[in-house]
This record gives structure tokens, C-alpha cells and sequence, in this order.
């Protein structure tokens, strides 16, 4: 009986070739096709690298490791470096090149356009695959921590720190003054006296950058700062109150796909309705018919201008407060008769108009008040006011309620169900992506990087489980990248202002203009 050695047997189990070791249904294969051919129409936008030398490594060969390492949950750029000596599936994808991890952390932070053209790009390729309808959509917004501690500072805490080390730098001088009276006697005071400079320098130092941050403090208005990224804002979260920011997201519904998704510093979503049905419209040409949110966003105002463009929003405003809880419990309601233009409450008391189009809260009300309460026995429960109860009715509050009243419908309460099973999904998924440090880099342009990353991952595993990659490949093959006018226009103007020779610079617009005659 003959006998094969380990290092023969593993000689024979190792592919011949690089290009067996993915097989043909690895999603890796379709991360190839597609960034190449968003880069190739890119490509023909640009100009090239100067004279001195081009860069080792291709700007799509980087974009595939980059997805290929969020999709798979490394977004550390030593890791991904250590992926392309050791991962199969990576040495394939890269054409076994090895970028070092200052390179792979340098095109991530310096290439957000390329990276949010490519996330973009995939969205509309899903759409014009049909994997997108767009018909209905779910929005919703999560806190991310950012990469920062949780410790803060504060104008209060700052203005501490700041006399704290006043004094420290005070008393390091007369020290030193002390030690330069010596150095004629003791020339062993020498080494204090510089020791003692360079704490005064690294106080000084300390002082400037205190100021700075006060200055940053005062000039935004935050009430606290993070020093690591400081243009994190404290939000509560689940851990409590910590520097983050609030990433916002819309989900196809019928495809559960990542329609949009942009970071914001707002606390609340209560402000980013309007904007995240705006992005979907600019970035995918979409117009829902049906938008599907939680409370959190019962924006009046944004509600019914979206609702008058022809958008339907299934967002239920917030239940009556505890306090009207419990005065309903005792008994306490009012009613308004249209006729007579007045309220009157449970114990039969009248409430008569005493002022119109008051404006309170950029709103128009009509001021409702009652002169009956001293004897009433449920004041103490009703009103604290000395005037009697008042009730403000909004002028145009006549949409706001017919909304009302329909949230309380089967209809609206079956399609408001569909909300939380559709867009808590995406966020699940980035966030066991993201792992127990969420994010590795600051500053909310280059929190956005990583953000288009995770959600093309995640598309990217919601794609695997419609359809084969063999099948993905087909219509790669048969989708075009459509680039917007912009597009053409950054790429011209530049190169057109320079300083460059008018043959240069003609040759460079029939470059483009045979760019635009092969896309389109």
C-alpha cells in the first residue's frame, strides 16, 4: 500500500488555477462584475493620474475589498490586509495583491464620492432589475454610537479644566523662577528647570485646546461635546446618553431592500420625514405611493405636504398625554358645538371664544376660555389656572383630525403592522455586521462611508436569498450605469478653469463627448 504525504495530498486538493478557487455561485463574483462596471463608466469622467507615477492599486480593486470586508463583518483595515495573504475568496477578488493597511484606511477616508456613487448605483440597479418597486416604503431611524468615549465635555466642565490648569501653569512658573535663582549656585537644578518647561508647554498646549473646544461649544450652540469626534452629538440610547448619531433608513417593503440611508446628528426622527422620501426621490426616481413610519416622525406639517404630493403616510400620531389620561378617567371632557362656536365640558360648563388666530407654536389657534370653574368640583383636577380652563383649537386643524381619525381604522392599523416587520430587519443585520465597535471613523462625512458600506452589505445578503448569482449576472450583463448631468459637469469644469493649453483641453471634451455617445 502506498502512502501520500500531507504536503503531496494538499499539493493535489489546491486548485490549479486562482480563478477555481470561488465557485460559480459566490456572491463574490457578482461584487467583481458589478464594481467593475460601475468603475469602467466612471472611468471614462477622469483624467487619469499625473505624471509622477499612478497608485499600486486600482480605486475598484480597493471598493471590492472594502464591501467584500463589511459584508462579511471586517471592517478593521490591519484585518482585511491579513484577508488578502490568508481568505480564498479575497486573494480571487484581488488578483492576489496584497495593499498594506495604510492603504486600504487612506482610500476609505479620502473616497466617499466613489464609495456613495457605487452604493447609489447598486440601488439602481436593484430597482431597474425590479428586485426595488418602491411602491410602498418603511423609514425609520436608529442611534449609532460613534467612535468616541462616553465621556463629555461641557462649557461648565471646560471653564473648570481651564482655571485648573491657569493655576498648574501659575505655580510651575514660580517654581522655575525659583530654580533660575539657583542655577548660578547648583548646577544639578539644571534637569528640573527643563523638566519644569516642558510640563508648562504640554499645559499650554492643553489650554489652547480647551479654548478651541469652548469656542466650537459656543459657536454651535451644543450644550456638550465629544473631544474625540466632536461633531457627534449626545444622544440618549439604549446604553443611555452617549455621543452617536441617528442613522436614517428607508426599506422597500416588498423586497425588504435598503432604499436610502443617511446619517444625521438630529436627537429625534421628528424632522427627517420629509428629507428621507426627498433622497429617495433624487437618488432612485422614485415616488412612493405609501410611506409607513412610527410615531416619532407625526410631523404635521411634513405629513401633509407629502400627503398633498400624492403620498400616502401611515404614521400614527402620539396617544393623548398621561395627564388628559387621567382627567378623562374623572370624568372630564369637552365637546365642541360647531354652531354656537364653543366647548362645553362634562360638568356643563361653557367654554366661549375669547381670541382668534392667536399664533402659538407657528400655528394659528382660536382661544377658548371658561369663567364658571371657582365652584366647579373637579378644578382641582381640570385647571390650575385662576381664569378658568382654556382650550386652543387650531384654525386649519381640520386635515390633523380627519388623520386621526383615520389611524383609527382596521385599514390603517394593518398596514401600520407591516412597519416594524420590515425596517427593524436592515438595522439587525448592519448592526450584528458592525459587531461591539459599531463604527472606525469620525466625523459625519466619514460616518456616512461606513454607513453606504453596511447598507450595500446588507443588500447585498437580502440579493442572495432572491435570487442565484448566476442569475444576477445575467442582468448585470443586460443594466447600464446612468450618470447624471453633474457627473459630466464635475468632470469638465475643473479641468476647463486650469491652466492647460486649448488643444489639451479640447482633446479632453471629445474624450467626454464620446463618453456620453457610448452610456447613452
Amino acid at each position: 500500500m502506498s502512502y501520500i504525504s500531507s504536503t503531496s495530498r494538499n499539493q493535489l486538493m489546491l486548485p490549479i488555477s486562482i480563478d477555481d478557487y470561488v465557485s460559480s455561485a459566490n456572491i463574490v463574483r457578482f461584487i467583481d462584475a458589478f464594481v467593475d462596471k460601475v468603475i469602467k463608466v466612471y472611468s471614462l469622467l477622469e483624467r487619469g493620474q499625473s505624471s509622477q507615477g499612478r497608485p499600486s492599486y486600482s480605486s475598484g480593486c480597493l471598493c471590492k475589498l472594502l464591501i467584500y470586508g463589511y459584508l462579511n463583518s471586517i471592517s478593521s483595515s490591519r484585518k482585511l490586509e491579513n484577508e488578502t495573504k490568508r481568505n480564498l475568496e479575497v486573494i480571487w477578488l484581488m488578483h492576489n495583491l496584497h495593499p498594506d493597511h495604510w492603504t486600504i484606511s487612506n482610500f476609505r477616508k479620502e473616497n466617499k464620492e466613489l464609495i456613495k456613487k457605487i452604493t447609489i448605483e447598486f440601488r439602481v440597479f436593484l430597482k431597474d432589475s425590479d428586485y426595488i418597486k418602491g411602491k410602498e416604503i418603511s423609514t425609520d431611524g436608529t442611534k449609532i454610537k460613534a467612535y468616541a468615549s462616553g465621556s463629555t465635555l461641557s462649557l461648565k466642565l471646560i471653564d473648570k479644566k481651564l482655571s485648573e490648569a491657569e493655576k498648574e501653569i501659575e505655580r510651575y512658573l514660580s517654581q522655575l523662577n525659583e530654580t533660575d535663582a539657583l542655577e548660578d549656585e547648583q548646577q544639578s537644578m539644571l534637569s528640573c528647570s527643563e523638566s519644569l518647561k516642558e510640563q508648562i508647554e504640554s499645559l499650554q498646549k492643553q489650554v489652547e485646546e480647551l479654548q478651541s473646544q469652548k469656542s466650537l461649544l459656543e459657536c454651535s450652540g451644543l450644550d456638550s461635546l465629544a473631544p474625540a469626534d466632536p461633531q457627534a452629538k449626545v444622544m440618549k440610547t439604549k446604553d443611555g446618553f452617549l455621543p452617536a448619531y441617528n442613522v436614517q433608513t428607508t426599506v422597500d417593503n416588498s423586497s425588504h431592500l435598503i432604499t436610502g440611508c443617511q446619517v444625521t446628528d438630529h436627537p429625534n426622527d421628528f424632522h427627517s420625514l420629509e428629507e428621507n422620501i426627498k433622497r429617495v426621490k433624487e437618488e432612485l426616481n422614485i415616488v412612493p405611493n405609501t410611506c409607513l413610519a412610527d410615531a416619532g416622525y407625526a410631523n404635521e406639517e411634513q405629513i401633509q405636504l407629502l400627503e398633498e404630493q400624492g403620498v400616502e403616510c401611515i404614521i400614527p400620531f402620539p396617544q393623548e398625554s398621561e395627564i388628559k389620561k387621567e382627567q378623562r378617567a374623572l370624568g372630564i371632557t369637552f365637546s365642541y358645538d360647531s354652531q354656537k362656536d364653543c366647548f362645553t365640558c362634562s360638568q356643563g360648563k361653557i367654554l366661549r371664544l375669547r381670541e382668534r388666530n392667536c399664533k402659538k407654536k407657528n400655528h394659528l389657534f382660536n382661544k377658548y376660555q371658561c369663567t364658571q370653574c371657582t365652584q366647579c368640583p373637579l378644578k382641582e383636577h381640570c385647571t390650575k389656572s385662576k381664569i378658568g380652563r382654556i382650550i386652543y383649537q387650531r384654525v386649519d386643524g381640520q386635515w390633523l383630525d380627519k388623520h386621526k381619525e383615520k389611524s383609527k381604522t382596521k385599514d390603517f392599523k394593518g398596514k401600520f403592522k407591516k412597519r416594524k416587520c420590515v425596517v427593524e430587519h436592515p438595522f439587525g443585520t448592519m448592526k450584528y455586521y458592525m459587531g461591539q465597535i459599531p463604527l472606525l471613523l469620525r466625523g459625519k462625512e466619514k460616518v456616512q462611508i461606513e454607513m453606504n458600506l453596511y447598507s450595500t452589505a446588507y443588500n447585498l445578503t437580502r440579493l442572495k436569498s432572491l435570487d442565484s448569482v448566476q442569475t444576477l449576472l445575467e442582468k448585470l450583463k443586460e443594466w447600464k450605469p446612468r450618470p447624471c448631468l453633474s457627473d459630466f459637469l464635475n468632470a469638465i469644469l475643473p479641468f476647463w478653469r486650469e491652466d492647460v493649453c486649448f488643444s489639451n483641453k479640447m482633446r479632453q471634451l471629445r474624450v467626454i463627448s464620446y463618453s456620453i455617445y457610448t452610456i447613452f
